[in-house]
């Protein structure tokens, strides 16, 4: 018969390799799981960030000021102020939401395509850090889709099963 200190140095033991093996599990986990907690992570993070640009787009917008926007396409200030309130603002929300996700993320990677090489200095690099590490962030977006948790595969789902009906 073991002692009562043999006895808790079992339960250690034991216990400690309890932790090892969900520590091995959760690294072991099959890749789908991994990259689909990954696409969510990509996925709404960056569509917050962006929505703190969009948002103070909308404002400006909303309070009339449009054509003290910028016009780097030729085709006014107020319709540029427009189109980059509906790609940060408007796109970012379907984003977040995983609603029409690698079309609203194409979208925003023309429009940082524009604020990086038509807009941007070309030979500044700092400057155009941040709007190629957005562009970078949408592009993953179109290839890999909203992921398992957006409105997408819930509306895929409902879609593939009305027309397996008929």
């Amino acid at each position: 018969m073991a002692c009562d200190s043999c006895a808790s140095q079992d339960g250690m033991r034991s216990q400690e390799t309890n932790y090892r093996d969900k520590a091995c599990r959760m690294i072991n986990a099959p890749l789908l799981y991994r990259s689909q907690a990954g696409v969510l992570i990509l996925r709404v993070g960056v569509a917050l960030l962006m929505l703190t640009h969009g948002w103070g787009k909308l404002v400006i917008l909303m309070e009339g000021k449009g054509s003290e926007w910028m016009d780097p396409l030729g085709i006014g200030a107020t319709t540029s102020l427009a189109l980059c309130v509906f790609a940060e603002f408007f796109c970012s929300v379907a984003i977040l939401i995983g609603f029409l996700t690698r079309a609203a993320a194409f979208v925003l990677v023309v429009n940082f395509w524009v604020a990086a090489f038509v807009y941007g200095n070309q030979s500044a690099w700092p400057q155009n850090e941040l709007p190629l590490l957005y562009m970078i962030c949408f592009v993953t977006l179109i290839g890999t889709g909203s992921g398992p948790l957006g409105v997408d595969r819930v509306l895929m789902r409902r879609f593939c099963r009305k027309s397996q009906r008929q």
